[in-house]
């Protein structure tokens, strides 16, 4: 049932077995997973059911620099289907090292294993709409030629692994039907989790406080109490909710909040092919019809003998907004975007109407390569369920911008806390104080390095980077949009992290988090399908361990 908050008397407290914080990727897949097992589910939603609206604000918070990372209320959303309502769809497993102890990651290593996750993985790409779990290119796309690049053979470097695409999945639009109907299912829009409350021994909840978006206040009491409110508002919430625990609930071993990662990305390099070599660079479908692209790897064994972080990298287009690149059919799409492009344009900033009339010139000189492109691509980006997740051209020249996403390590001090700014409801506002490390640009370097070697042995191309010192490009790498991670990270011991293996808060029988906030390391993989899976993951765990009200 969806129901809005403001049919709720002011002071009512409503019984659940389960109450979940958040109704996005996690919230809902684990009020999916327990439809139908007679479990009463409650499930609170911040936003409504496709807009944000005011409640948008209640994100606003301070960030330390501005530069490499996006403000607090950019990049995640509020309303039904949390921040897949902006999710671009890309779908990638963590590899198995991600999992595992590396001696130059300080505080890395997962008391879980990537084999534990595979079934999880595998049921989280039905949620994700993903197609078959599948990431080599033999397998997964038969009949089509094993090497990105011809004559390329892959060993330290790899180029036969892949990413896959959602259509992508808007799991609010998706799933409301099916929670509309459950009868076991309560979903309260405009719910603001307030505070948790904990017992005077201070090792379970009692109840959730909830304000109303509109006005009134409710309690919940809940046999099982799950936060899926995105790794931010997850660790807002525990560290505000200190009553009890003075540092706020979990904090026992003092990393909540610390640990905090993203991934840093950016470009400071093009590859040069030899000539007369094509490259297998844009979409590709699977058999399921599931959009796929190859993406240059380095292989676990490399990573170990010269400690480098884990990265993906692909082979790019320019940037759209860049007129510098000359090509119509770039320039007319850039426009486009910015005229239809909504809640994501991109700032120009000064000289916007110099810089429309040097794309609209592009325009002018590719008209016909334009005109012959843009109307396929948009048929498939707009009028299609399962969209083209972006434009791609082949180069003329043969050369392609090389794009990487690289992994960060998880800092103690790289942490949100709380400021001592409210919102309208009085809640504290956050403070993140973002960090890149010298080690993740070392590291993002020797990559680069490494691939311009192979290039060069296999005779196949080489590297040339974007300026005349690529430390200077790669210090300029900002934090991908939208990944909150590592907040409140697992553990074995509780008193090197903030949830259990189960997902469960140590020293507490009955909170647990469902949310990127619980991974120890960032792989460098988009969050979104491990999030996923580890939220199946709990929903199975639950249904073993709880009992109906």
């Amino acid at each position: 049932m969806l129901l809005d908050t403001r049919s709720i008397p002011n002071g009512q407290t409503l019984l659940t077995d389960v109450c979940i914080v958040g109704a996005g990727a996690a919230g809902i897949t684990l009020a999916m997973e327990l439809m139908g097992t007679g479990l009463n589910i409650i499930l609170l939603e911040a936003g409504g059911r496709s807009r944000a609206g005011t409640s948008q604000k209640l994100y606003e918070g301070h960030v330390n620099d501005l530069f490499r990372h996006l403000p607090l209320d950019q990049a995640r959303y509020r309303q039904l289907g949390g921040t897949t309502s902006l999710w671009g769809g890309r779908c990638i497993p963590f590899d198995e090292i991600d999992f595992a102890e590396r001696e130059w990651v300080s505080h890395g290593g997962w008391p879980i294993t990537k084999t534990d996750l595979v079934p999880y993985y595998r049921r989280a790409h039905d949620y994700c709409e993903c197609g078959a779990y599948d990431y080599r290119v033999p397998s997964a796309l038969p009949g089509t030629p094993v090497e990105m690049l011809p004559a390329f053979k892959d060993g330290l470097v790899s180029t036969a692994k892949l990413e896959r695409w959602s259509p992508p999945t808007q799991f609010g639009k998706k799933y409301k039907p099916a929670l509309a109907r459950a009868e076991n299912v309560r979903v309260f829009l405009h719910a603001v989790a307030m505070e948790l409350i904990c017992a005077p021994t201070g090792n379970r909840i009692e109840q959730v406080e909830v304000a109303a978006l509109y006005g009134g206040k409710f309690s919940i009491r809940a046999k099982q109490t799950v936060l899926a409110g995105g790794g931010l508002e997850v660790t807002r919430l525990l560290l505000s909710s200190n009553r009890v625990h003075p540092q706020g609930i979990g904090n026992h071993s003092d990393w909540l909040g610390r640990g905090y990662m993203s991934h840093i990305h950016g470009t400071i390099a093009r590859v040069r092919l030899t000539a007369g070599r094509e490259v297998i660079f844009g979409y590709e479908t699977d058999p399921q019809g599931v959009f796929c692209r190859r993406h240059i790897a380095i292989s676990e064994d490399v990573q170990r003998k010269y400690g480098l972080l884990n990265h993906y990298l692909v082979l790019d287009r320019p940037l759209l907004g860049d007129p510098a690149h000359e090509d119509g059919v770039l320039s007319a799409a850039y426009l486009l975007k910015r005229l239809f492009g909504g809640r994501q344009q991109e700032k120009l900033g000064t000289g916007k109407y110099a810089l429309y009339w040097r794309h609209l010139k592009n325009i002018l000189r590719g008209s016909p390569q334009a005109l012959s492109i843009l109307p396929k691509f948009g048929r498939g980006r707009l009028l299609q369920r399962r969209r083209v997740p972006s434009l791609l051209l082949g180069s003329r020249s043969n050369e392609y911008y090389l794009y990487f996403q690289s992994e960060q390590i998880p800092d103690r001090n790289s942490r949100v806390t709380l400021d001592d700014a409210r919102d309208a409801f009085g809640m504290p506002r956050l403070r993140l104080d973002f960090r890149v490390s010298s080690q993740e640009h070392d590291s993002v370097l020797h990559v680069h390095r490494l691939i311009d070697d192979e290039l060069r042995r296999q005779g196949c191309g080489s590297l040339a980077y974007l300026g005349d010192d690529p430390r200077d490009q790669v210090q300029e790498a900002k934090a991908v949009l939208g990944h909150h991670i590592g907040t409140t990270r697992m553990s074995e011991a509780g008193s090197q992290g903030v949830v259990n293996p189960d997902c469960r808060v140590h020293g507490l029988s009955n909170l647990f988090v469902a949310s990127s906030s619980v991974f120890p390391t960032s792989s460098h993989a988009n969050p979104t399908l491990t999030i996923v899976a580890l939220a199946i993951r709990l929903a199975d765990h639950l249904k073993r361990n709880i009992t109906t009200v």
